[in-house]
């Protein structure tokens, strides 16, 4: 009996399962840190959304241009329906009546945080599992 084909076999057998299980490792660590950190991300939004509520009810524009800075750092400057997120907030600091441009507001950012948990289940997937990316919904 030959034992140098069955070595061989053994070793690639070792490293394919090596690269396997290190590959798994990493990609379920990607995935926690990556989740936990956009989970991070969405509380900031809403904590962050209430405050801009907040200053446009009490027609507080240095607060709000304080907060639309906040949320361009937190924004994809890329992103259209982020900058009109920015617009949205902007528009609030020149209104008498911000309860009517609220809602404009507050329904931007729910499409916002629907497709990034949204994305955030598609990326935990498998990647045997995913079929086609969530695309973001652009408010009406």
């Amino acid at each position: 009996m030959d034992l140098a084909p069955f070595l061989t076999s053994a070793v690639v057998a070792a490293l394919v399962a090596g690269l396997v299980t290190l590959r798994g490792s990493e990609r379920k660590i990607q995935i926690e840190n990556i989740t936990q950190e956009r989970a991070k991300w969405r509380e900031k939004i809403r904590a962050n959304a209430l405050l801009v509520h907040q200053a446009a009810m009490a027609k507080d524009e240095v607060k709000l241009a304080e907060l639309q800075l906040v949320f361009a750092l937190l924004l994809n400057p890329h992103d259209a329906e982020d900058q009109a997120i920015l617009t949205s907030i902007s528009g609030l600091r020149n209104v008498q009546d911000p309860e009517r441009r609220l809602p404009e507001f507050s329904g931007r950012l729910s499409y916002l945080l629907k497709h990034d948990w949204e994305r955030a289940k598609y990326e935990a997937k498998p990647w045997f599992t995913r079929c086609s990316p969530p695309v973001r919904v652009a408010y009406k």
